[in-house]
């Protein structure tokens, strides 16, 4: 990706311009107008570093190419020296075509001097003149397990190895899992969060193998105390769909603890017909006696969400914890956005990501930290699930 190295000056006394992008940021605004929502038009172009070998430009064309045919995003190439477009080019080129909303990804490995002063400083001219133009930048492709295993694919296919499986001396569960979370340890970064708060983001990235989640799930302030306080008292837990339940018994089990399930609720069925609401939320309307002080985890069902929110507001219930990571396109990131405004203790992931392995996996990290005795779940199975395993599940509303 950086194999030719461009007559840059050296700039390391340089300052950064106010247009700087700052480094670390998921997408972080170069300059221009807010970014833009709804059906504005929106496009991508993949920066290179540029190459005086053909074969690069080539490489990143089928780049650009690849990822607008698996995305359907209107996505181009640029790079930032020796080859063409330029990026103030494919900028000009995508404004005059009507887009105002531009993300520019850095087909580069590191956030150097080229993310910090060169992408901004290339902008300047084309920004200066298009004050309607929002431009944000994406962090370059850093560190990512992704790229590990592609590495790992390299050197295999160099030893003549390719498509081998990497022989390790660790075999059981327990030492499987042991390594897992040391890998993780070593991906995640500084974080202000507790210690147990840490406990249920390890857990998480372990079920879902996404370490980006770790700086993006939200805890409101005392929620995991909240939580541990109540299923060590043995509180009821509360969930939204089987799935769900499924995930969650093996652990609350040996907390002396049960799951209700709202599917499974006597007559949900029939009130949500006759009120012209979902089963999810008849069925806590339905519960609403056991709902104070319990620990409701909501991986599927955004209305679910929503009407635990609106009973806090409205009739004053307040479970003691509230896990709601809804996931979907319909009202799941905007009931995140109730559950966090709300006062309701809470662990949720705002946005449209979610889904089953996440509500399991925080849940089950806080039984294990409730637990008295950390051997209870010496030699259990597993009760978190897979991503593969979620998707096979029937979606909720």
């Amino acid at each position: 990706m950086n194999d030719d190295r461009a007559s840059h000056e050296d700039r390391a006394s340089r300052p950064k311009t106010t247009e700087s992008a700052e480094v670390g940021s998921a997408v972080a605004p170069v300059a221009g107008v807010a970014p833009l929502v709804g059906s504005a038009p929106w496009a991508v172009v993949v920066l290179g570093h540029g190459s005086r070998n053909p074969a690069a430009l080539e490489v990143l064309q089928k780049v650009a190419s690849l990822l607008a045919l698996q995305t359907g995003w209107t996505v181009v190439h640029a790079s930032l020296g020796f080859n063409k477009p330029s990026l103030s080019e494919a900028v000009v080129s995508l404004y005059e075509r009507g887009f105002r909303d531009i993300l520019v990804a850095p087909y580069l490995l590191f956030a150097g001097n080229h993310v910090a002063l060169d992408i901004p400083e290339q902008l300047e001219s084309v920004l200066a003149i298009h004050p309607d133009l929002s431009v944000r930048l994406t962090d370059p492709l850093g560190l990512d397990l992704r790229l590990i295993s592609v590495l790992e694919s390299r050197v295999r296919g160099a030893r003549g190895e390719e498509g081998a499986v990497a022989a390790s001396s660790v075999n059981s569960p327990a030492e499987i899992e042991g390594k897992s979370f040391e890998i993780i340890e070593g991906l995640l970064p500084e974080l202000p969060l507790t210690a147990d708060e840490r406990a249920v983001v390890v857990r998480v990235v372990h079920a879902t193998g996404d370490p980006s989640l770790a700086s993006q799930l939200v805890f409101s302030v005392g929620a995991v105390e909240r939580g541990l306080r109540a299923l060590r008292a043995g509180a009821p837990v509360v969930c939204d769909v089987n799935m769900v339940k499924s995930g969650l018994v093996p652990s609350l089990r040996r907390l002396g603890i049960s799951v209700d399930c709202l599917v499974d609720t006597a007559g949900a069925a029939e009130v949500a017909s006759s009120e012209g609401i979902t089963r999810s939320a008849a069925a806590l309307r339905a519960m609403r006696e056991s709902l104070e002080g319990a620990v409701v985890v909501i991986g599927n069902a955004p209305t679910a969400l929503l009407e635990i929110v609106r009973m806090e507001r409205e009739e004053g219930i307040r479970p003691a914890l509230v896990v709601g990571v809804p996931v979907g396109f319909v009202a799941a990131a905007e009931s995140k956005d109730a559950l966090m405004a709300s006062p309701l203790a809470h662990i949720t992931l705002p946005g449209l990501r979610g889904g089953t392995p996440i509500a399991v996996a925080a849940t089950n990290a806080l039984a294990r930290l409730a637990a008295p005795d950390a051997s209870v779940f010496a030699g259990s199975p597993r009760a978190s699930k897979t991503t593969a395993d979620a998707d096979r599940g029937a979606p909720c509303t």
